[in-house]
């Protein structure tokens, strides 16, 4: 057995490739920062083509890229052969996100066979630390067949 397949190591691996294959993050210049159990940290950029109308980062931008890293840091705890779909999940915005880069973090906080809760929370990291916005979220556990792996 190679050191690098330890059942964490491939579940890393799974999840930065997924990543890599998701056009939406790449089309929001989201970027993975950090995969950790049950722990997933996505960074990402203001962009001009990315704002509401008063000059805010949209909110969708935010939720899409939370909801991410809650899905991502799920899938890191779920087994070997499954794949992680959301099925639920509520935002609440603190504040305008006016700043200039952010992150999304998203963490497990019961992790189960078939569901997984996780929170997730967006944070302005320039020009100044401040939360802008949390997440509440539900992810199904399935198993994945090998024709759709």
């Amino acid at each position: 057995m190679n050191p690098d397949d330890t059942p964490r190591q491939i579940a890393i691996d799974k999840i930065r490739s997924s990543f890599a294959r998701q056009s939406f993050m790449q089309t929001l210049g989201a970027e993975l920062l950090e995969v950790g159990n049950g722990r997933v940290r996505i960074g990402f950029s203001r962009d001009e083509r990315l704002l509401q109308q008063h000059g805010f980062l949209h909110a969708g931008v935010a939720t899409a890229i939370v909801d991410s890293a809650c899905g991502y840091a799920a899938l890191s705890m779920a087994p070997v052969g499954s794949e992680v779909l959301t099925i639920e999940f509520k935002s609440n915005f603190l504040r305008p996100a006016s700043g200039l880069t952010f992150e999304a973090i998203g963490e497990v906080i019961k992790s189960g066979k078939s569901v997984m809760v996780c929170e997730g929370k967006v944070f302005e990291v320039s020009p100044s630390p401040r939360l802008v916005a949390t997440m509440s979220a539900t992810m199904f556990v399935q198993a994945v067949s090998a024709s759709h792996a």
